[in-house]
């Protein structure tokens, strides 16, 4: 290692290469510092095999439908050790074809091993070496968060990451928590054959979504076997034999849940621990995470930070686009490059899947001062879903009150991942629902759900077909004489 590098990034994950990918293509020298493995959470604990496993969950879920429906008997549950196998091979292909390979054919990047820690805003010690720079972007990212429950260690738990590395599915857990990680883990487990059931402290799954959409998939959850537990107040955790008690007492009342092994799905601690912020002049928010404005910046001068360690939302590709923005800043002081993440989507890989982009209409009002409408279009509305058989879903939109530009949207329907991204372009660029409602769509498709929707928007809040669409584009048969 030397000094000579334009910007020193501790991590290595996805914020953190973006960033130097980003630095490198406008001629800077990039040094990243890493203490584990390229790729960080999303390609080693998170993204990468939690979805490989959910879709072989899935796969199999598929498979068990068809043999009941033929009047077959159940296929065979797959083998754990297969099944991590195929998860490890998953990981280590995408780490090695989307990250270290870019980073072998790029001269400007380099990857230091070890741990850094800040001794002021310009100096960083890994291992026996101090670095010195003018400029350094914190990438460190986060780590599945715990409790202070008593008993907790004693009792012994899973999370996010280690659920992932059974040899074998257990005969019941308890999830606490009504997240997005709880409902992907949770619905995985129980197509295994697990006896689930989850458990959150307030009155809803997801609270992010639409009740209009959380309410039939949590019906969905529940056919498949899945039970819950709202409004629960964890108090204490017991070891009963084989057995783990997860207790409420309060109000005169003393419940236990009991189940094999339990899982927290709680949310995202940030990785900030003992690496010198206080030394360097970083300042973090109320909840732990480095604060951070819309440039990136931190309270140092010469000091940015992206990804999971800035907070919510706490999505990969969020963070890779934070890197991108940061590293342009940092390398050009004029470019002044803002992040918006109300055009960045979400996911959750569950079946149907949900996603979402942009506001709602009470934060149109709070956040935005927007007067805004809201509609909800059924997906048994959609052929292509009966064409799948699953008509359980929905397409949330909401749209400016004037001019029907599009603010947000949200989808429980198969794909819905993908689909988003129709929305979110839609959203980026300032088109209205007659936009989204006079453009072409193949059928059948349940992308077409959203069309459906957007004309149905339209015709619910009188968004008029005389109006010039926002992106100014027009029929062939409109602009010929």
């Amino acid at each position: 290692m030397n000094s000579s590098y334009d910007m020193i990034i501790l991590g290595a994950g996805t914020s953190a290469i973006a960033a130097a990918r980003k630095a490198s293509s406008l001629g800077a020298r990039v040094l990243m510092v890493e203490q584990s493995r390229l790729g960080g959470t999303c390609v080693n604990w998170g993204c990468v095999p939690s979805k490989t496993l959910i879709h072989h969950a899935d796969e199999y879920a598929v498979a068990a439908r068809l043999a009941a429906a033929a009047g077959d008997a159940p296929p065979r549950v797959p083998d754990g050790h297969w099944l991590l196998a195929s998860k490890e091979r998953a990981v280590e292909n995408v780490r090695q074809e989307h990250y270290q390979s870019a980073l072998d054919d790029d001269p400007l990047i380099d990857v230091a091993h070890g741990r850094g820690s800040f001794l002021s805003p310009q100096s960083l010690q890994v291992g026996d070496e101090v670095l010195m720079a003018e400029r350094f972007l914190i990438a460190t990212g986060g780590y599945p968060r715990t409790l202070a429950l008593p008993g907790l260690e004693e009792a012994g738990y899973l999370n996010s990451y280690s659920a992932l590395n059974l040899t074998r599915p257990p005969a019941s857990l308890l999830i606490l928590g009504g997240g997005v990680i709880a409902v992907e883990m949770g619905q995985m487990f129980a197509r295994f054959g697990t006896q689930v059931t989850i458990i959150e402290r307030g009155r809803t799954l997801l609270r992010e979504f639409d009740r209009r959409l959380t309410r039939p998939f949590a019906e969905l959850l529940h056919q498949e076997g899945v039970s819950f537990e709202f409004e629960f107040e964890a108090r204490q955790i017991e070891r009963h034999g084989d057995q783990i008690c997860l207790r409420e007492a309060s109000g005169g009342a003393d419940r236990c849940f009991t189940a094999e092994r339990l899982m927290l799905a709680v949310g995202t601690s940030p990785a900030t621990r003992d690496i010198g912020l206080d030394k360097a002049g970083v300042d973090l928010n109320a909840g732990g995470f480095i604060q951070v404005d819309s440039y990136m910046r931190t309270s140092a001068e010469n000091i940015w930070a992206a990804g999971d360690v800035t907070g919510p939302p706490l999505i990969a590709p969020a963070g890779a686009r934070e890197g991108e923005v940061a590293a342009v800043n940092m390398l050009d002081p004029d470019a002044r490059r803002r992040i918006d993440h109300h055009t960045s989507p979400m996911a959750v890989f569950v079946e149907p899947e949900l996603a979402t982009v942009g506001i709602n209409a009470r934060q149109a009002a709070v956040e935005e001062g927007i007067e805004a409408d809201e509609s909800y279009f059924d997906l048994s509305h959609v052929a292509k879903a009966h064409v799948m058989g699953g008509r359980r879903g929905g397409f949330v939109l909401t749209a400016a009150r004037e001019s029907g530009r599009l603010l947000g949207a949200q989808i429980l329907a198969p794909r819905a991942a993908d689909i988003i991204h129709q929305a979110a372009l839609a959203v980026r660029c300032g088109l209205t629902v007659r936009d989204l409602s006079e453009c072409v769509h193949v059928y059948p498709t349940i992308a077409d759900g959203l069309r459906l929707a957007a004309l149905e928007h339209a015709r619910l809040f009188d968004v008029g077909s005389d109006r010039p669409n926002s992106s100014g584009i027009r029929e062939k048969d409109q602009a010929e004489p």
